[in-house]
């Protein structure tokens, strides 16, 4: 957790804060909890599925480009406030250091050459 820490540094504060994990027997201080706190009211409704009543989860998630926050590097909507958006700089220092450990699924994107992937939180 160090390394995505200092590779993203400021940045991570500016969406939420980090949160000493303990664990029993565990080395203290090994671990850090991100929690995302930045809401963000930035979907496009009408092009958007129509969130589930339990979760509040969209299958096809359309953001509006003027009320993105391409600055932070994630975020939640109130729409779906468990699910955490993460924007492409922030995946992208985030592959840089954790490679194929790392699972990126594409929501959305202004490249029409990209296609978000079909079931982004199906796991």
């Amino acid at each position: 957790m160090d390394d995505v820490v200092e590779a993203l540094g400021d940045d991570l504060l500016k969406a939420g804060r980090l949160t000493p994990v303990e664990i029993d027997g565990g080395e203290e201080g090994a671990y850090l909890f991100y929690a995302v706190e930045a809401v963000v009211d930035c979907v496009d409704q009408r092009r958007s599925s129509k969130p589930k009543k339990a979760t509040g989860q969209m299958k096809t998630t359309v953001f509006r480009r003027d009320a993105l926050p391409s600055g932070l590097p994630a975020f939640r909507v109130p729409e779906f406030p468990g699910g955490v958006h993460w924007n492409g700089w922030a995946v992208g220092r985030l592959r840089e250091i954790l490679g194929a450990d790392l699972e990126a699924r594409l929501i959305w994107s202004e490249n029409s050459a990209l296609t978000p992937h079909p079931d982004p939180w199906g796991f």
